[in-house]
């Protein structure tokens, strides 16, 4: 067996400057660098300063930032996790230069600076459209629950009724012990005359008090349901809203994605209140084309999107919409299993059964959630052998026909085309993954913040760390780095 030579440390040697610790493809050059062209461009931001509670010296808007999004980038959201990693992380004690921010200024920077936090994410984005990377001719837009960070109960109505009714007999409870101990007249005289040694009657002041502005913040926010027509309310982040999510029925915000297509970059990520994606799709993409200065040329969504009203105002800018439609929303219902089915006689306005019954128009106008619709109904199905299959109706079967019907069906009728497919078949490679990788870093998006102003500036963050790691693995960071500085020149 031969011999093992001892370690001797005398022999380790250690680069001579910090800098020789960070690789030159490092992602933190690209956010040190950014960052930096950031303020330059911004100047306003640079005034600011984190003051820390504990009397260490303030922290510049750019150190700040840059903690953040390399802690994003890096799965860290927690303002005491990232206070500890700058005190063992040689990269974040190269990229802050050696400050420790304790961790109540840091999460006051995040709740804070929100306006900064989203113009920097903005500005990233733009650099990646002036670099090539985003084109905006062909996005997808998705839209993912996101649960918002407070109690998952919330409150109700019923609840509150419940709590005021219970409050209001302790506080009888509370009043009737009082005045049996007849002290003074009113409370105030009480609270001024009372000692510290009266311990009975102080504390039960003190149980009044309390019990006194729990039903005052309850009473309020009852009232400010019943004038919003809210069912429920979650008190410490008033913006959520109850939506149905994989996980069932929380407290959350829907974020709107739209992945451009040239490199699977996200181009807009909107937080909204909306339970459902129907009224998003307009607002997505010219959000996009606002913030971006980009022209979006093709789009597609899935069914949740299918606001005929939006898709015809989009395709009328030009834009070619590929969103599949619900047959069943724009077609008579029919059971082909019976032999039940009709087609519709444009040129004599009527519909002609599977029995060659003709079903006329009845009324023109019959208004059924918010649209106009024509009245079709059968006059002879008395004696038909499928009526128990087709209607209930004594009078004969009804069919409602939309008044503007015939845009949809045109558009209905594009996308069984081969170039509308293609870009449906398309979207699923397109949108899923950016939510997919964010959730698997950062285990399900966890908020931490309340409000939906706030929250923006989270995903911004979130979306930028995306778009950062994705670029990273297009492009070199040198190169990165010099598209970096031709942008800050071409931005003034």
């Amino acid at each position: 067996m031969g011999y093992i030579q001892p370690f001797d440390r005398n022999q380790l040697t250690l680069p001579e400057s910090l800098d020789s610790y960070i690789s030159c493809e490092n992602p933190v050059r690209l956010i040190d660098v950014f960052v930096d062209q950031f303020i330059k461009l911004h100047p306003d931001f640079s005034s600011y300063k984190g003051n820390s509670p504990t009397g260490r010296s303030a922290y510049s808007f750019g150190t700040l930032l840059k903690l953040y999004v390399y802690g994003y980038l890096n799965s860290i959201s927690s303002s005491r996790k990232l206070e500890r990693e700058t005190l063992r992380n040689m990269e974040l004690i190269w990229l802050l230069g050696n400050l420790h921010p304790d961790h109540k200024t840091i999460a006051d920077f995040r709740s804070k600076q929100t306006s900064g936090i989203h113009e920097c994410c903005l500005d990233f984005r733009r650099f990646l459209v002036s670099s090539g990377y985003i084109s905006g001719k062909l996005v997808a837009v998705d839209g993912s629950k996101i649960k918002a960070n407070t109690n998952r109960d919330g409150l109700t109505l019923d609840g509150i009724n419940r709590q005021l009714a219970l409050l209001d007999t302790r506080l009888e409870k509370y009043l009737h012990q009082l005045n049996e101990n007849d002290l003074v007249e009113t409370a105030q005289e009480q609270l001024s005359e009372l000692s510290d040694d009266l311990g009975v009657e102080s504390s039960l002041l003190e149980k009044i008090a309390r019990l006194s502005q729990q039903v005052e913040e309850l009473q309020a926010e009852k009232q400010r349901m019943l004038d919003e027509g809210s069912k429920r309310s979650f008190p410490s982040d008033r913006e959520a809203r109850l939506m149905k999510t994989r996980n069932g029925f929380l407290p959350a915000y829907n974020v709107q994605s739209v992945v451009d297509s040239q490199h699977h970059l996200i181009g807009a990520m909107q937080v909204t209140d909306h339970p459902n994606d129907f009224e998003d799709l307009q607002s997505s993409i010219h959000a996009m084309q606002e913030d971006l200065q980009v022209e979006v040329t093709q789009a597609v969504a899935d069914t949740g999107y299918a606001n005929e009203e939006q898709i015809l105002a989009l395709e009328e800018e030009g834009k070619v919409i590929a969103v599949p439609f619900n047959e069943g929303d724009h077609s008579p219902k029919e059971d082909r299993e019976h032999g039940i089915f009709f087609t519709y006689d444009a040129d004599n306005d009527y519909y002609i059964c599977s029995q060659e019954k003709i079903l006329p128009i009845k009324d023109r106008q019959v208004r059924k959630h918010g649209k106009l619709y024509r009245k079709y109904q059968g006059r002879d199905c008395k004696g038909c052998p499928l009526i128990k299959f087709c209607t209930t109706s004594k009078k004969g079967r009804i069919i409602y026909r939309r008044a503007d019907a015939e845009p949809i069906r045109q558009y209905m009728k594009k996308c069984k085309g081969m170039k509308y497919k293609a870009l449906i078949h398309l979207r699923k490679t397109l949108v899923e993954h950016p939510f997919g990788t964010l959730k698997y870093w950062m285990g399900q998006i966890p908020l931490l913040l309340r409000g939906k102003e706030k929250v923006q500036a989270e995903i911004d963050l979130y979306a930028t760390c995306y778009n950062l790691r994705r670029v990273t693995n297009i492009q070199s960071i040198q190169v990165l780095l010099q598209q970096v500085h031709y942008w800050a020149i071409k931005y003034t």
